[in-house]
C-alpha cells in the first residue's frame, strides 16, 4: 500500500526477506553510531518477531527507510531492559511491545513515524501498545506523544533513565 502520493512511501508488513534490510537500518541508527536506538537485535530476533506479530516497514524508492516492531510480552521475558519496563508498567492483558521504531535520517521530520504507528495499530486494533524510550531521546518522545502515546511510568536500568509510554485504541 502506498501512503501519501507526495511521500511515495510503501508501507507493508515485513516478511523474512526484509530482515537483512531491517538489520542494516538498525545498525545505521544505533546510539553507538549517533542514532537513537539503544538496543541491537540479531536477525534471528526479527525473524521470531515476524512469526508472532507484525513488523511494519516503509520503503521509499525501493529502499527500506523505516520500521516499527511489534512483539509479545512473552517474547521479551528474561531480557533485562524489557523486564524492567514491564515491572514499571505491565500493561493490560492484551498489550504488546511497540518498538523499536527506526526511521532513516533522510526521512525524519516527514511524518513517517506516524504512518508506521498507524499501520501498526491498524494491524493490532483495540490493543494497548507499550514502549520504552531513553529519557534523553527527545525526538522519539515527541514522535510518540504526537501520535497519542502517554508517558505512564519511568525506570532506570544500567544507569540510564527511561520513560514508559502507552497507547490504546478503541476497537
Amino acid at each position: 500500500m502506498t501512503v501519501g502520493a507526495a511521500s511515495e512511501y510503501e508501507i507493508s508488513v515485513a516478511t523474512p526477506a526484509d530482515v537483512p534490510d531491517i538489520v542494516e537500518l538498525q545498525a545505521q541508527n544505533h546510539i553507538s553510531r549517533g542514532g537513537g536506538l539503544s538496543m541491537e537485535f540479531p536477525a534471528a530476533r526479527f525473524l521470531r518477531s515476524i512469526a508472532q506479530m507484525p513488523i511494519v516497514i516503509a520503503r521509499r524508492g525501493g529502499r527500506l527507510v523505516g520500521y516499527l516492531v511489534s512483539s509479545t510480552k512473552e517474547s521479551t521475558r528474561g531480557q533485562a531492559l524489557p523486564d524492567a519496563k514491564n515491572h514499571a508498567w505491565p500493561g493490560g492483558p492484551d498489550s504488546y511491545n511497540s518498538g523499536p521504531l527506526c526511521v532513516a535520517g533522510s526521512e525524519r521530520g516527514r511524518g513517517l513515524a506516524a504512518k508506521l504507528f498507524f499501520a501498526q495499530r491498524a494491524n493490532l486494533k483495540g490493543r494497548e501498545g507499550v514502549a520504552f524510550i531513553r529519557c534523553d531521546n527527545r525526538a522519539s518522545r515527541a514522535a510518540h506523544a504526537r501520535y497519542g502515546f502517554v508517558e505512564v511510568a519511568a525506570f532506570s536500568h544500567g544507569g540510564v533513565d527511561y520513560v514508559v509510554v502507552s497507547h490504546k485504541d478503541r476497537p
